[in-house]
């Protein structure tokens, strides 16, 4: 701490710029010059010692020599040309380190190669080679690589042509032998073209002793003769050169490329320059250089100033470091010299030289006076009376302005000369100031802050910043660092500290302020150069020797910020002038400014990704100034009156890029953020502005798409249509969008989809709709025809209609309908909506949006919801009338014409058509009905329509409404039992919706579950209308001959023969014609699982139809009908055969398994056969087990039936039937409504009285219970609990019908 307030150090210090503005130029041109004129006269000495050594070697080995010239004569040109540079190059490593590439040589033989490539040089006839223009191309891409940082000698320019040669020569003959001649001529031209660059593009770039080797090199070979002459006369040349050394001296030293760098350095005319060297020639000799360094030893050990004392340094240690290092360095020197068998002692004193030892530190008194001469950190006198030969009076001084001089020659005066590596100054400068620093012993500490010093200067007089200034800057820090490396700190002079921490305060200052005005320009500038600012900056602050005087240097880093916001806020104002158009509205200048302010801040993104030094985050200093001023233009744009009514489209457009905006400042923003971005405010109307347009265009899409569906299957694999394809299409398209939206609001992004649904489910409602009627139409054409046709009839045909129904005249059979392709489509692009909706389901996260909603209701009070229902007050039910099942027949032929009448409080409110001749009849009616919130009663009655007298009525069954049931807003599914017998299908629901993504979901999915269903009904119900009129008893007698006319009891030609299987094949030949047509339609067109379900029903009605001729229909009623005999029997049994063969697939049984054929309904077919003959009691003792046996299923849950016996164990022969019925206890036996059908065909009182108890015990089962006079019977009966059933069927109260 006590030297740095020493005085000699402040003066040393302060004088340093005193000294470049008062110091003599000529004195520093005196002195540099004597440094060069010593270097050159060294590098003579080194010449000789290697010609000397050379001649050793090659009398030595000549016969060795001789041997070598033996090599193969076909690429001697080549050899002599590289051998020859070669022996240059590694006898002489200091000119080889002269001759290194530069800029001018690289950039004027790229010119001169481009010539040649181009085609434009054609001075030479070989210049139009071909292979030589390939070489030329592949060397010119190498050169190119150098153009910016040269690396490497000229030398390896040659190196590098002649491999590129060699192998492009390669190519077309691997044998040197062929092309060695080219080769050689090749080399020729490139040395030619290399000579041209460095004589007239680079004249000072290389060595005199290269151009005279490259200039030998392009010399025709000489012959043997010609080399022995030349060694014969080389011996006498040597004397000749010798004697003649003494007289070219001077001409040398002044052509030596040092000397010349002097001259041009301080800009000296060649007559005052040559005659300064002949004044000094006497002067600079070895022996005055080796008596300074005998003097510089003897100041070292006196503590002189010069070169260094102990006041200089902070510590003992530090000075005893110096000392050594000095005094090794200074006597090695000397020793070099003494050793050397050139090296003479010249001096006038010959006493002085034999009587002191010249490697001691003895006292020399050559033109010593230590009273002239100063500290070299005092002041520096007016002229110069240095004691030193070669070391000037202030060496500091005289190295301060030498290197400034070179730098403004290097960057000024000729600033595309060859740049030392690592350096700002060119290679002859570097080495003149080598040799300068190195006699004039000054510290590299000294140096490496002198150099920085210097560049820092520069820095601060250029006002246009570059990036060559930075990267100056730090190669300057490199050398610095290397310095501290090699040299510690604490070994530092204290002078030379203090310069230090000078320096770096005001290349800190420089930075900071290149940095700010860089920062300024944030959009524009180059990160890189930014990162190199920011690197030197973190060279400083991380040295230990500034940290110890600045202990917060990020302090002034830190004020950036401000610029960097400063520069936002300017910037944002010149790109909302940039955008502002009169011509445009307001949305599109706003849309083109977020274009430009996404476009560059995306940019200062990517360029900044880091923070500054950890600290300065400039993506979140720009976007914390900027993104407020676009948030008050969208706050003023959302809120104008034509912003509400803007496109569609192109408002999204506008959203996408405020999102993407949003996004940034997310990503880069300040770390606190405010909701700077109210995207619901701005854009919540358009969203459900779209939401609205979507669910009002989304019903003609749906008949678009139906419209321009043909019905054909899309290929082999995909059974469904294009219009299914077409509507999802559509469907994902909108929820994408709303996913695309990235709404920042959760909730409102699932009311968006919970809107979105309730589209998608409308839209496949109506989508079904149309298809179920497409699909009516082109099963029941002729259903739609009389529609139309009653509409516009008149009161006779009207009363026609009602008298004789939909019978035809004449032929009572209807042609058989064929199944066509398009159906098929149609049903299976039901089946193809299911699957697409059950993907739609997953991928708009149906459950999770439900889950949130529910959440977030369940928070909300229950005010709203109560005010809500106090409100809705009335109910709008909807109840289609499906069909019916099982219905008594009323009329003579067995069957009913039923309607449905729905009554409320005894008054009918809604009443079906009549469907004539069926007791399965189906309506498809749809009423209307407004009720309150109260709950009400609903009788459903089924009539018999007659022509002549009051309908019958034939049963009916009570059912529910109101908001307990059906209060979900579904469509429920009724299946109601009727009284006493008979099926009801109904479909409920009340009018309304949920705010809930799974409602619409829900009903979409029951919709298409229900018209898939449909279809597969309607093509049942067409087909099964073709099975009972080949599946009948008419056909049985058609068959066997029989005729059931009023004569034919008097006819004796009934035949009792019983037919062949053939022969039953033949009877329903149309039939299995039909099926095996229409079974392949839609087995070819129906996707499989349709088909599944179809074959089934198809199969089921079949086995229906094949009761119907064994049994009248259910009734309390004695029937007309007469049961079959054993040849008709054997026939409908055969006939269930023969289609159970066809339905499986005939002999390949590759179709509809066995175990799907015989099912339930299959098994009490066969039943049957075990009660059809069996006596009345029995068969009344049958039923009441039977009855029994069911209760008691019910209560266990069923019992699976028994299906071990084949068909033909059940139907038996003719002849047995008679010991069957007798063991029919063994043989499982129908359920009690199929024995009541057989009772039905038994004459008598007795079967009359049991059918009407049955059904009035079935129609009043409390009642009837009541007057049971047996207690077991009694208690089995009301000990029975009733049987659970389905919620959409518990509807039905237990009161009387009427």
């Amino acid at each position: 701490m006590q030297a740095k307030n020493s005085s000699t150090l402040r003066r040393g210090g302060n004088s340093s710029r005193r000294a470049i503005r008062t110091l003599n130029p000529a004195y520093v041109y005196d002195y540099t010059l004597r440094c060069a004129i010593h270097a050159c006269l060294e590098h003579q000495n080194k010449q000789k010692l290697a010609v000397n050594s050379r001649e050793n070697r090659s009398s030595g080995s000549h016969s060795s020599s001789t041997s070598s010239h033996r090599h193969s004569v076909h690429l001697s040109g080549v050899s002599d040309v590289f051998g020859n540079i070669a022996d240059k190059f590694v006898s002489d490593e200091s000119n080889a380190s002269k001759d290194k590439l530069t800029k001018p040589v690289v950039v004027g033989l790229m010119r001169r190669l481009d010539d040649i490539k181009d085609g434009r040089d054609v001075s030479k006839t070989e210049y139009l080679d071909r292979r030589f223009i390939s070489i030329v191309k592949q060397v010119r891409d190498i050169v190119k690589q150098h153009r910016y940082r040269p690396q490497g000698s000229i030398n390896d320019l040659l190196v590098t042509f002649l491999r590129t040669s060699e192998a492009e020569l390669k190519k077309s003959d691997p044998n040197p032998a062929v092309w060695f001649k080219d080769l050689d001529r090749y080399v020729v031209l490139f040395t030619e073209v290399l000579l041209l660059t460095l004589k007239e593009d680079a004249p000072n770039s290389a060595s005199a002793e290269l151009i005279l080797t490259l200039n030998k090199s392009i010399l025709p070979p000489k012959s043997k003769k010609q080399q022995l002459q030349e060694q014969r006369s080389s011996s006498n040349n040597s004397s000749n050169n010798t004697n003649t050394s003494s007289t070219d001296i001077l001409d040398i030293i002044e052509n030596f490329p040092m000397v010349k760098t002097v001259q041009n350095l301080f800009q000296i005319e060649n007559s005052i320059h040559r005659q300064k060297i002949r004044d000094l020639q006497s002067i600079c000799t070895e022996s005055n250089f080796f008596l300074d360094l005998k003097q510089l030893i003897n100041a070292v050990n006196t503590n002189q100033s010069f070169p260094g004392r102990r006041e200089d340094f902070a510590s003992q240690q530090a000075y005893d470091a110096w000392v050594t290092r000095e005094k090794k360095y200074l006597q090695g020197l000397m020793t070099v010299m003494v050793t050397s068998p050139t090296f003479s002692l010249n001096i006038s004193n010959e006493q002085d030289v034999g009587s002191t030892n010249l490697l001691s530190g003895a006292n020399v008194s050559r033109r010593t006076s230590e009273s002239k001469r100063s500290s070299i950190y005092g002041n520096t006198p007016s002229t110069d009376d240095s004691p030193y030969t070669y070391i000037p009076n202030d060496p500091r001084s005289y190295f301060r302005l030498l290197m400034n001089m070179c730098m403004d020659l290097d960057t000024k005066i000729a600033p595309d000369t060859e740049r030392a590596k690592s350096s700002i100054l060119s290679q002859a400068s570097e080495d003149l100031l080598r040799e300068c620093w190195t006699t004039w012993r000054l510290s590299p500490p000294f140096r490496a802050v002198l150099y920085l010093e210097t560049i820092k200067n520069r820095m601060d007089i250029d006002e246009s910043q570059s990036e060559y200034d930075i990267f100056d800057a730090k190669d300057a820090m490199r050398a610095l660092d290397k310095c501290l490396k090699e040299n510690e700190i604490r070994n530092w002079t204290i002078n030379d500290r203090e310069n230090l921490i000078r320096v770096f305060e005001g290349l800190n200052e420089t930075c900071l302020h290149f940095l700010a005005e860089s920062l300024s320009q944030y959009w524009r500038v180059n990160p890189e150069f930014v990162k190199d600012q920011i690197d030197l900056l973190d060279s400083i602050y991380e040295n230990p020797a500034y940290l110890e005087d600045h202990s917060d240097p990020i302090r002034q880093f830190i004020l950036l910020e401000e610029t960097i916001a400063g520069a936002a806020v300017s910037r944002w104002r010149v790109l909302e002038k940039s955008v502002l158009n009169s011509q445009n509205d307001d949305m599109t200048n706003l849309m083109h400014l977020a274009d430009k302010l996404i476009k560059e801040l995306v940019g200062v993104a990517k360029k900044f990704k880091k923070p500054l030094k950890g600290t300065l985050h400039l993506p979140s200093i720009v976007m914390a100034r900027q993104m407020p001023f676009f948030v008050l233009e969208m706050e003023n744009w959302a809120f104008l009156p034509e912003a509400r009514n803007a496109p569609i489209d192109v408002t999204f457009e506008m959203y996408d890029k405020v999102l993407t905006l949003k996004r940034l400042y997310d990503q880069y923003g300040p770390r606190q953020k405010s909701a700077l971005f109210k995207v619901e405010s701005w854009f919540l109307l358009h969203v459900k502005r779209w939401l609205r347009t979507t669910a009002g265009e989304t019903p003609e899409w749906v008949s678009n798409a139906i419209k321009q569906d043909e019905f054909k299957a899309i290929n082999e694999v995909t059974p469904h249509s294009s219009s299914i394809v077409d509507l999802f299409t559509m469907f994902h398209q909108a929820v994408d969008f709303v996913q695309r939206l990235e709404w920042p609001n959760r909730l409102q992004e699932c009311r968006f989809n919970t809107a979105l649904s309730k589209v998608i489910g409308i839209a496949l409602e109506q989508y079904t709709t149309e298809l179920e009627e497409m699909i009516t139409m082109d099963i029941y054409p002729r259903y739609y025809k009389e529609e139309v046709q009653n509409a516009n009839a008149n009161f006779f045909d009207r009363a026609r209609y009602q008298l004789i129904g939909n019978r035809t005249h004449g032929k009572a059979s209807e042609e058989p309908y064929d199944f066509m392709p398009q159906t098929c489509a149609k049903i299976n692009n039901i089946e193809a909506a299911r699957a697409k909706l059950d993907r739609l389901y997953q991928n708009m996260d149906v459950d999770e949006i439900a889950q949130e909603m529910r959440e977030y209701e369940s928070q909300l009070s229950s005010f709203a919801n109560d005010k809500a229902t106090e409100t809705n007050t009335n109910y709008l039910y909807s109840i289609k009338i499906v069909r019916a099942e099982n219905l008594p027949p009323a009329d003579n032929n067995g069957l009913s014409d039923p309607y449905i009448v729905l009554e409320i409080d005894s008054k009918p409110v809604a009443r079906t058509r009549t469907v004539y001749e069926t007791l399965n009849p189906r309506w498809d009616q749809v009423f209307d009905i407004w009720l309150t919130d109260e709950t009400v009663d609903v009788l459903a009655l089924v009539y018999d329509e007659d022509v002549i007298g009051a309908d019958e009525e034939c049963g009916g069954v009570w059912f529910k409404l109101g908001p307990s049931y059906y209060g979900d807003f579904q469509t429920h599914e009724l299946v109601l039992n009727f009284n006493p017998q008979g099926r009801l299908v109904l479909r409920i629901s009340m009018e309304g919706e949920k705010d809930d993504i799974q409602f619409w979901f829900g009903k979409a999915f029951r919709v298409l579950k229900r018209a898939e269903n449909d279809a597969a009904g309607l093509i049942v119900d067409k087909m099964g209308s073709y099975f009972r009129q080949i599946l009948n008893r008419k056909s049985l007698d058609k068959l066997l001959g029989r005729d059931r006319s009023f004569f034919s009891s008097f006819s004796r030609s009934n035949k009792h023969v019983e037919p062949t299987l053939q022969d039953c094949e033949d009877s329903i030949g149309p039939l299995l014609d039909y099926l095996e047509k229409n079974l392949k339609i839609l087995n070819d067109n129906l996707s499989e699982t349709n088909m599944q379900l179809v074959v089934l029903r198809i199969w089921r009605e079949i086995l229906v139809s094949l009761e119907n001729i064994l049994l009248p229909p259910l009734s309390e009623q004695l029937s007309e009908w007469k049961p079959l005999d054993d040849y008709e029997f054997h026939v409908v049994y055969k006939w269930l055969e023969l289609l159970k063969i066809l339905f499986n697939g005939g002999e390949d049984g590759d179709a509809v398994p066995l175990d799907k054929l015989e099912n339930s309904q299959y098994y009490a077919l066969l039943a049957i056969n075990a009660a059809y003959n069996m006596d009345t009691d029995q068969l009344m003792e049958a039923y009441n087990a039977a009855v029994k046996n069911q209760s008691e299923l019910k209560l266990r849950g069923g019992r699976k039936a028994d299906r071990s016996k084949s068909v033909y164990h059940s139907k038996n022969t003719m002849k047995k039937r008679k010991s069957s019925a007798r063991k029919s206890a063994s043989i499982e036996l129908p359920n009690s409504d199929t024995i009541l059908r057989i009772l039905r065909m038994r004459p008598g009182k007795k079967v009359r009285d049991f059918l009407h108890n049955e059904f009035e015990r079935r129609n009043n089962p409390t009642a009837f219970a009541n007057l049971e006079s047996n207690n077991d019977e009694k208690k089995q009966v009301t000990d029975i609990p009733p049987v659970p059933s389905l919620p959409s069927n518990d509807l039905t109260p237990v009161v009387p019908l009427r």
